[in-house]
């Protein structure tokens, strides 16, 4: 099911919708609680998605895909600006 676009293109075309959005936004307010809050995984329909607070990386992998081009790591910032997530910066440290 790898239809065109990169991997977080597919991803917001084809899995973000108001409610991983939600749960999303929510491990960011998780995170803004407690500094205790270092990774957060989660597992939707076709993408899973692993938020490492500590280094800062969001990693994005396409479960229906196989291959190298699979999964991408990318700055927190940047996955929260093309999730359109409404983020302080504070959630983003």
């Amino acid at each position: 099911m790898s239809s065109g676009g990169t991997l977080i293109e597919r991803f917001v075309d084809q899995e973000l919708d108001d409610s991983v959005r939600s749960i999303l936004k929510g491990a960011f307010d998780e995170r803004m609680c407690s500094e205790g809050v270092l990774f957060r995984e989660f597992e939707f329909n076709c993408f899973d998605v692993s938020m490492d607070f500590e280094k800062g990386i969001v990693t994005l992998q396409d479960v229906l895909s196989a291959g190298e081009n699979n999964f991408l790591d990318m700055p927190i910032r940047d996955f929260v600006s093309a999730c359109g997530l409404n983020i302080s910066r504070e959630g983003l440290k």
